[in-house]
């Protein structure tokens, strides 16, 4: 058994050896580590690591040493990383073991570079089913970190597209048949740089300005053209109007981006029937689960969302599927 580090192998056989680890996502490959260390502006470097037997990975953890005001923390952009994932085909006594022995190597890491804490959420569609009993709770409190955890709300794609329907809000109902707009989704085979050129231009139209996210538009373009992505425009006439892009890996996917310029819709919603139809494409490319984003509810002691964000919390949850514990932890060193 041996720990094998990103930096010594490469992307390719990175992503070769995630395929192995059932329970791994998106928030793993070898592409989003690349956005996440253009994106924070505090990342020094990637510790990120997989754990090998029988020349096979068993186990990946994600590790990005990062410094912020002189305090150094095992974080990304100042906040949480994804936590590590187990092969969970592995029996649960091996994946505990195996766990255990990946939480304490982070924390080994993250003394050496003398970093101050250690930050992580356990992604929800690593378990979107809750079969694997292992990421059933805050695995992390046994190693003592602080519980931090919120919520995340999953759309379960395996059901017929009647019943999916039948649990959507009333009012997103009524506006998703009210819709008038024209849908079309790019991936691999149709993407083009002049497509996520326009996710662009409508992202900074619809923000007022250029954002942290619309320029990092290049990596999904990338994500794309692997088959790690979707992106979907809807049209009023012959003008655009907005744009939404979700990420895909295995049979999951992750709603990522959306923006729409407002002053063009003539006051008939377009999120409302493009996030609908975007849950179409998904079930009939096979995604059997679809995160469709953090759930806050109002303040906790140690969080204190504002208006805008329960209000997009609603929104969301108004699409059905159901709500899920987002386990997350601070470890301090």
């Amino acid at each position: 058994m041996e720990y094998i580090k990103f930096s010594d192998i490469g992307e390719k056989q990175w992503d070769a050896y995630l395929e192995n680890i059932q329970g791994s996502t998106f928030n793993y490959l070898s592409n989003k580590m690349k956005f996440d260390l253009e994106y924070s502006i505090y990342v020094q470097q990637n510790e990120s690591f997989l754990l090998i037997s029988d020349k096979k990975a068993i186990g990946v953890a994600i590790v990005y040493i990062e410094e912020l005001n002189h305090i150094k923390s095992v974080s990304w952009s100042g906040g949480y990383l994804p936590a590590p994932v187990v092969d969970q085909k592995l029996s649960y006594s091996l994946q505990e073991k195996y766990m255990a022995m990946l939480l304490k190597r982070i924390e080994e890491i993250g003394r050496q570079h003398k970093c101050k804490k250690i930050l992580m959420r356990m992604d929800p569609l690593t378990n979107p089913d809750e079969q694997y009993k292992l990421y059933n709770y805050n695995y992390m409190l046994k190693e003592i970190y602080e519980d931090r955890s919120s919520l995340s709300q999953i759309l379960d794609l395996r059901k017929e597209e009647n019943v999916l329907f039948s649990d959507i809000r009333k009012g997103h109902k009524s506006d998703i048949k009210k819709a008038d707009y024209s849908i079309t989704f790019f991936d691999k085979e149709n993407i083009t740089e002049d497509v996520i050129k326009e996710y662009r231009r409508i992202y900074e139209c619809d923000a007022g300005m250029v954002t942290r996210n619309s320029q990092m538009s290049h990596h999904y373009l990338k994500f794309v053209q692997d088959g790690n992505g979707l992106v979907g425009i809807a049209k009023k006439g012959h003008e655009n109007v907005a744009v939404i892009i979700v990420t895909l890996y295995k049979d999951t996917a992750y709603y990522s981006s959306y923006a729409e310029l407002t002053d063009k819709l003539e006051h008939i919603s377009v999120g409302h029937v493009l996030q609908w139809e975007t849950i179409l494409e998904l079930k009939k490319r096979g995604i059997a689960f679809y995160e469709i984003g953090e759930q806050v509810f109002g303040k906790t002691h140690y969080s204190d969302p504002d208006k805008k964000l329960i209000n997009i919390s609603r929104f969301k949850r108004g699409f059905g599927g159901y709500t899920v514990p987002f386990y997350r932890g601070i470890k301090e060193l």
